[in-house]
């Protein structure tokens, strides 16, 4: 419900210019250029671990791939249970 003297547009406007007024800081763009930063070396680490292979994380031997094994099931039950989580979320509600 609008209260008398305001439309939709007056009342987008009004929400809307509280984020496209403000001005951009120099800490917003500090924060923005490390991010950025981070996601170039997510990127550079990704595709040299598609280049040279898992090797790269020391588990030339066969002992040494416990670590992924686990890892990859970790994440794997992680998954599964948060997923079981919503499921019995939605199976109570």
């Amino acid at each position: 419900m609008l209260e008398p003297g305001h439309s939709y547009a007056s009342v987008t406007e009004k929400i809307s210019d509280i984020v496209l007024t403000r001005p951009t800081t120099l800490a917003w763009f500090t924060g923005f250029a490390i991010a950025f930063t981070f996601l170039g070396i997510l990127t550079i680490a990704i595709g040299w671990l598609i280049i040279k292979g898992v090797g790269i994380w020391g588990i030339n031997v066969p002992i040494g791939w416990g670590f992924a094994i686990v890892n990859f099931v970790w994440w794997i039950g992680i998954g599964h249970a948060r997923n079981t989580d919503f499921l019995a979320i939605l199976f109570f509600c």
